[in-house]
């Protein structure tokens, strides 16, 4: 069925098209048993690996935002919204009844195009999606340069400046590793703008076991006072309590619990609640010990007058993390004893703060954060990730920068500008997340985008001292 969306470009009403009248692939199937859906019917079953749903129609050329009639029985559950080949992905709730849920934007053509749902994680039910035009999108709000630490020093205050300046109108590149940074530099001709490194193997629990950084953090100052700006983070060894085992479980698999892996919730049986609770107890003393360990390597930097993007307690909310394990507000306690462990007492006053979460519950308040930060891995590159930032620029817009702190190699950045995703930095991840992994034609795209601040425009553009 080819349903026609010409007056969809036209005007501003949603269009509402069903599920029933979709072309159906693998195990999903059409069911009327259940009770408050739209139209005659709703799409079930969704099941096996090649299952999804998809509809031909005309338009006329721009985005639109998705919204999507759905249940899900058993609980939340991840999903794609397909379009001409492209996937966005995006997350139902737990409804047990139909409901609806804002998928974020799709970007469609002139004439013929393909919309569809994609499996995901499967196990929901499908009832309608509806295809509205987006508009313009709407300016950012201003954001106050202004840092959460009291006494933030001069770099500090210009270096927020100049993110606060071009937020909405320019986004930074970054790249994790040196490594990667030079191959760029080879490959496109460009340098990121931000280098980023991690204190991982300064985690004292790790030095005890003979990890050695070697002169990790000194490189890193080099790069910033060679003229890149510097995002740190820390894979925190757990402070004690190591599993350091592996096994093998019941389908013959490694199941690897060394004391590297440390900083995951599955290696290390560390309780933050308790803890942080009890600043008597031997926990709250070693998570004492590891943050001045880190103090020394962050003070090499304020020495040097570089200053640094600090992001700890990465991904929290997810738990895999033993800083996230036991729940919102111990995560919240620790980053609060971080920032005045760091601040007041070690005067590090050379730190942007860059909380990394999107769940509100975890946030720890405006008074520690500068900046607000999420790590993404969508399944398409150029998934603009219109849905989470919407999400976070309903609540932050005029208060707080959005960045993108991790992302599987170079994102589209003139797509996500169409779409009005306007994060003031991205930074790549490395390895086989790497921009070595990412289409060569995107990535120079996007390092040659005039909507991208590269290592060259930055040393034009930002002038220190």
């Amino acid at each position: 069925m080819l349903t026609s969306l010409l007056i969809l470009g036209l005007l501003q009403a949603p269009v509402r098209i069903e599920a029933e009248d979709a072309t159906l692939s693998g195990s999903a199937t059409v069911a009327k048993e259940g009770k408050g859906f739209s139209g005659s019917g709703y799409v079930t079953n969704l099941t096996s690996q090649d299952a999804k749903l998809s509809w031909k129609l005309e338009a006329k050329a721009g985005v639109y935002k998705v919204r999507v009639g759905f249940r899900t029985p058993g609980g939340k559950k991840g999903f794609q919204v397909l379009a001409n080949g492209g996937s966005v992905d995006s997350m139902f709730p737990d409804s047990p009844d139909f409901s609806v849920k804002y998928a974020g934007k799709i970007e469609l053509r002139d004439g013929e195009n393909t919309v569809g749902i994609g499996r995901g994680w499967g196990h929901y039910d499908v009832d309608y999606i509806e295809l509205e035009p987006a508009g313009a999108p709407a300016p950012l709000k201003k954001v106050p340069a202004t840092l959460a630490t009291s006494k933030a020093s001069k770099e500090a205050k210009q270096a927020m400046a100049f993110l606060a300046e071009n937020y909405g109108s320019k986004m930074l590149s970054g790249q994790y590793n040196h490594d990667e940074d030079g191959w760029l530099n080879e490959t496109v001709g460009r340098r990121a703008a931000i280098l980023a490194g991690d204190f991982m193997d300064y985690s004292p629990s790790r030095r005890a076991f003979g990890a050695d950084p070697g002169l990790a953090t000194e490189q890193m100052v080099a790069k910033g006072k060679a003229g890149q700006l510097i995002s740190m983070s820390w894979h925190w060894n757990a402070p004690k309590d190591l599993v350091n085992t592996k096994t093998t479980d019941a389908a013959g698999r490694t199941v690897d619990r060394s004391w590297y892996r440390g900083f995951y919730s599955d290696a290390t049986t560390f309780d933050l609640a308790k803890a942080i609770a009890d600043p008597t107890s031997e926990g709250y003393k070693l998570i004492l010990r590891d943050i001045d360990a880190i103090a020394v390597e962050l003070k090499k930097f304020a020495d040097a007058k570089v200053p640094v993007l600090w992001r700890p307690l990465h991904e929290a909310e997810g738990g895999w993390f033993w800083w996230g394990a036991r729940g919102s507000q111990p995560c919240i306690a620790l980053w609060k004893l971080l920032f005045q462990r760091l601040t007041n007492v070690h005067k590090l006053n050379n730190l942007i703060w860059v909380w990394n979460s999107a769940d509100a519950a975890w946030y720890p308040g405006d008074d520690t954060v500068d900046i607000v930060s999420i790590d993404a891995y969508p399944g398409d590159r150029s998934d603009p990730l219109s849905a989470g930032w919407e999400d976070l620029s309903t609540r932050f817009d005029g208060k707080k920068l959005l960045g993108l702190a991790e992302f599987p190699g170079a994102p589209d950045v003139d797509r996500m500008f169409r779409f009005g995703v306007r994060w003031s930095f991205f930074i790549s991840w490395t390895g086989d997340l790497g921009p070595k992994k990412t289409d060569r034609e995107m990535l120079k795209r996007t390092y040659d985008s005039p909507n991208t601040i590269t290592l060259d425009e930055l040393g034009k553009r930002f002038k220190r001292g």
